[in-house]
């Protein structure tokens, strides 16, 4: 049963099956300064290397993965804070990454993304609204707001990992699906082809906004309103056709580009 979710969800199977003798090395540097909302200024660095060597029937795999942070300081409570993740996984059965969500790809699902090669990449600027409100239940942590942009991108290892492209295509957008009653066969009915040009991305994704943050009972909680985008209303259109026909909306890029409101509890990376 898991077998088949997998195969129809990701097109294989992703749980590896045997043993596994990973040996790993990893450089760490940390400078951040902390404050009561979090990271203030300083860098954070973590690049590490694992190898699971081929030896009888043991599964053999290499990863890489990369974790960079950088954090400005402006004025007294204000910052600056710049995020850059990287992995890539080989081998016999490779290694995931999930992301999306949160402080990740702001906008888009928790952990909507899967890959053995996978980047994301975060600019946010952070600044006080309110040091501390005194309210009916206590002292209140103070308000702080965040503008961000958020660019990533997910593959499997088989396949070749395109982040955008400005090559001229034709394409034909899937206006809906019918289903053969005897057979039971989906077929799509697509619609007019049209000319895609100009920059766009293809397996990459990426959203802007703005957001607020307190701190509440203890917890720091988020919410943020993103915008989702793939930089090419054209291509928006074609990507997402099916699910703006399917949601009643005009089009894919006005399906897509709809602001999403979200609330998450967790700290800022």
């Amino acid at each position: 049963m898991a077998e088949d979710y997998q195969q129809e969800v990701y097109g294989q199977s992703l749980f590896a099956n045997g043993n596994l003798m990973p040996l790993g090395i990893a450089y760490v540097r940390e400078t951040t300064v902390f404050r009561e909302y979090g990271p203030l200024s300083g860098h954070t660095l973590r690049a590490g290397f694992e190898y699971a060597p081929k030896i009888g029937d043991f599964i053999s795999r290499q990863t890489f993965d990369i974790d960079a942070r950088k954090y400005i300081r402006l004025a007294t409570n204000g910052v600056l804070a710049f995020r850059f993740r990287g992995f890539h996984s080989s081998g016999d059965y490779p290694s995931y990454l999930y992301s999306g969500g949160n402080s990740e790809l702001r906008g888009y699902e928790y952990l909507e993304f899967i890959g053995n090669k996978s980047f994301f990449a975060n600019a946010e600027l952070r600044f006080p609204l309110i040091e501390a409100a005194l309210t009916p239940l206590g002292v209140v942590g103070g308000l702080r707001a965040v503008a961000f942009a958020n660019l990533g991108a997910a593959q499997f290892a088989q396949n070749k990992m395109q982040v955008w492209t400005t090559d001229s295509t034709l394409v034909r957008p899937i206006l809906d699906y019918t289903q053969n009653p005897f057979t039971g066969e989906i077929t799509p009915i697509y619609g007019v082809p049209q000319q895609v040009t100009g920059f766009r991305l293809v397996d990459g994704r990426a959203s802007y906004g703005i957001g607020l943050e307190t701190f509440a009972l203890g917890f720091p909680i988020h919410f943020d309103w993103a915008w989702r985008t793939l930089m090419n209303k054209g291509w928006e259109d074609y990507v997402y056709s099916y699910e703006a026909r399917f949601d009643g909306e005009s089009s894919g890029s006005k399906w897509l580009r709809k602001p999403k409101f979200s609330v998450w509890i967790g700290y800022d990376f």
